[in-house]
């Protein structure tokens, strides 16, 4: 009993060194990788909003559109105007997504409301969805 219990505690140290052997290469590497990782620092908000009214002339639809809902989502004001001209964008997904970022911007002028309701005879459902969804939250 005495042998086989030394032979079990040899064992597992042998065990355990092989599994150390194989597995410190891939620590190693895992910690130089997250050694080296540093955060690199935000873009101040006014840069993100330039960007992305940069982007609402991309000719990529899915790119116009979540140009519209990123600016939206931020809220700032002074896409009020290049989201209101992207309603007349000749791709339904980025009308509605205007018309949906602009029921998010806080206040919105007549000429903004005039035009939302002018999107509720959109051909596209969806549009003319986003658009009653923005007008209800005034």
């Amino acid at each position: 009993m005495i042998i086989f219990g030394q032979f079990s505690i040899l064992l597992s140290r042998a065990c355990r060194a092989k599994w150390f052997l194989f597995t410190s290469p891939l620590l190693i590497c895992f910690s130089l990788t997250i050694g080296c990782y540093q955060d690199s620092p935000s873009p101040d908000r006014q840069t993100t909003v330039d960007l992305l009214i940069t982007l609402l002339d991309d000719r990529d639809t899915f790119i116009r559109r979540n140009a519209a809902e990123a600016l939206g989502k931020i809220g700032d004001l002074k896409s009020q105007p290049v989201l209101l001209a992207k309603l007349d964008d000749s791709e339904p997904a980025v009308r509605e997504a205007a018309a949906r970022s602009l029921g998010w911007l806080p206040g919105l002028d007549s000429e903004t409301r005039f035009k939302l309701t002018m999107l509720l005879q959109d051909p596209d459902m969806s549009v003319q969805r986003a658009a009653a969804q923005a007008l209800s939250r005034y």
